[in-house]
């Protein structure tokens, strides 16, 4: 069998194609056309008009607008300049076909606001639209629909829980809020989204639709310093806080007041309780029974005095455990030990020696009084050194100290009298 070097005429154009398609783009690259201008040979022009969504707000004429054309599987983005006419309306000429998966963009600056539209390939059949509003600082313009906070776990081991809070934001004029950031002299002149936190949160993480703007610490909350678009907006954000005992109380500001406010917790929770708002029935939130307490028209500033109660504990095993991940052995679990172990010297003596039980008891007696005296000392010294490195408050120190200073007069009733060391 032999192989022919040439190929058959009916398969040269074919295999050629490709080729010469290769060596076209090439050539246009080499000469500085866009390679998103080289996916079709042939270009359109995009048509639109910008109008003004604020009631009488003049007509955004003669005024500078961009066109972002994105080709994703490219990786280029082509942008494309025009200016509005008397109307408001534009036109940008020779803009490249794009994929399938590429988009465009509008972007126009008015007012000391970007505004921005996204627009599909399908869409740029009928005429581009974008609108734009005149501004307002008067942060009474702003509405919360909805607020939700849902607890969403519980840590009992360290007494804590991480909490999700779900908001409705609405913009109930025609001009976007624009916060003032500068010339602020007092509380009042705040204009811009303030949030409240419970005491001691963190881990703070805030999720928004809002376009730009920063998230900054501001008392006990923070700020989200965005400007607002008229409509309906979305935010959420998670945190954690500590609870004691069984139950926490804060105070939930609602600065922006709420028509609807919620607390939501799954059904395996159902041991807890929240005061003061209404019980509601149970909802199904993606598959989830939750527990509902709800509040209605809060006024801006009102807010709601919250408090948790019935919050899960630590079992046995973690309330002696944990002491010691937390530095306080000698404080609590040294004198346990010991005194167990004291004891068991007590009955092995009882068992060992029955004649002299009495002797026994008395000695080991002296001996558990004593080893219970310095463990007591012991413990009182370094809570008098984690106190003054600053790792016990006084809050905690004061009663804490008090109460081993009593334990050890009793236990040396004929040393110390009624006056203690230090």
């Amino acid at each position: 069998m032999t192989f022919h070097r040439f190929l058959h005429p009916a398969l040269a154009l074919p295999l050629a194609f490709p080729l010469v398609l290769c060596l076209l783009l090439i050539g246009l690259a080499l000469q500085g056309v866009d390679p998103i201008a080289a996916q079709g040979l042939d270009t359109f022009a995009v048509k639109g008009r910008v109008s003004n969504g604020t009631s009488r707000g003049p007509v955004p004429s003669n005024l500078p607008i961009t066109l972002h054309a994105v080709a994703q599987e490219v990786g280029r983005v082509a942008t494309y300049n025009t200016t509005t006419d008397e109307e408001g309306k534009f036109t940008f000429e020779a803009v490249a076909p794009l994929g399938s998966d590429g988009s465009y963009v509008l972007v126009m600056d008015y007012a000391d606001m970007r505004y921005s539209e996204l627009l599909d390939s399908a869409a740029l059949a009928e005429p581009a639209g974008l609108t734009v509003y005149e501004t307002t600082r008067d942060i009474e313009v702003i509405q919360i629909d909805r607020q939700a906070m849902i607890i969403a776990d519980i840590n009992e081991t360290d007494r804590e829980v991480r909490a999700l809070e779900v908001l409705s934001v609405s913009n109930t004029s025609d001009r976007t809020l624009l916060p003032e950031l500068t010339n602020i002299t007092n509380p009042a002149d705040i204009n811009f989204l303030r949030f409240s936190l419970p005491t001691n949160a963190s881990e703070l993480s805030v999720q928004s639709t809002l376009p730009g703007g920063d998230i900054i610490p501001l008392g006990t909350g923070f700020a989200v310093t965005a400007p607002v678009l008229p409509g309906e907006h979305e935010l959420t954000y998670t945190y954690k806080f500590p609870y004691q005992g069984d139950s926490v109380t804060f105070n939930q500001r609602l600065i922006q007041g709420a028509e609807q406010y919620q607390v939501l917790a799954p059904v395996s929770l159902s041991q807890i309780q929240v005061s003061p708002l209404e019980p509601k029935p149970r909802i199904d939130v993606s598959g989830t029974a939750y527990l509902v307490w709800e509040a209605s028209e809060i006024p801006p500033g009102r807010g709601v005095s919250l408090q948790i109660t019935h919050l899960p504990q630590p079992g046995v095993w973690t309330r002696f455990v944990k002491p010691v991940k937390d530095g306080d052995i000698w404080l609590t679990v040294i004198p346990v030990l010991l005194g167990v172990a004291l004891a068991a010297v007590l009955f092995w003596a009882w068992f060992r020696a029955p004649r002299t039980v009495a002797a026994v008891t008395e000695t080991s007696a002296d001996v558990l009084q004593q080893s219970r005296r310095q463990s007591i000392v012991q413990a009182i010294a370094i809570l008098d050194e984690r106190h003054e490195r600053g790792q016990v408050e006084n809050e905690e120190y004061r009663p804490r100290r008090e109460e081993l200073m009593a334990q050890l007069r009793r236990a040396s009733p004929d040393l110390l009298g009624g006056e203690a060391a230090r």
